[in-house]
């Protein structure tokens, strides 16, 4: 299954993205992040204690978070915000640490905390016109230390807010192509 967590108040992303996915033939869930009721985490530790892997929020995540812990890939799509996701998509990668290994190990020489089962593969989508270098280089670079907590396999794509479907189809294969 491929989850995909959009930020479509800019455009309609993430529908362009479920629609090329879904023509592959791959299960497809898409949640809007900036149309769910998703408060921020308070961190209070439960959920990598007393409820471990729950988090005690009740809000939409209560949704959102099982399909992410059962999903084999996840995609992330936001406009780009000084380098970085929007609040929205923000909220959501804070409250994922529900479903993340509380158990932390050495990898390569950096401290890695990995996701719940393995395997799994992550993908973030940036949208910005007239983007930085800066901007863009900071977006990749927080993708890739997402990556590697999560201990996950993927990449990070840039898009211009007027991309077209193309760009979409071709994000989506590549998407497709990392299931195998």
């Amino acid at each position: 299954m491929i989850v995909i967590v959009s930020d479509d108040s800019g455009g309609n992303w993430g529908t362009e993205l479920e629609e090329a996915v879904f023509h592959t033939g791959n299960h497809v869930v898409r949640f809007a992040a900036n149309s769910l009721d998703i408060k921020p985490c308070t961190a209070c530790g439960n959920c990598s204690g007393k409820t471990y892997g729950r988090c005690i929020i009740p809000d939409d995540m209560q949704k959102v978070l099982p399909k992410i812990a059962g999903c084999r890939t996840l995609v992330l799509i936001s406009p780009v915000v000084f380098g970085g996701v929007s609040h929205h998509i923000k909220k959501v990668m804070d409250r994922m640490a529900a479903v993340g290994n509380p158990r932390y190990r050495v990898n390569g020489g950096e401290l890695v905390k990995g996701m719940s089962g393995s395997g799994m593969n992550y993908f973030m989508v940036g949208i910005g016109d007239k983007l930085k270098e800066t901007q863009r280089s900071a977006f990749i670079s927080l993708h890739e230390e997402n990556r590697k907590i999560m201990s996950a396999k993927g990449k990070a794509f840039i898009l211009d807010e007027g991309a077209n479907k193309a760009s979409m189809i071709k994000i989506a294969q590549e998407i497709v192509h990392e299931q195998v």
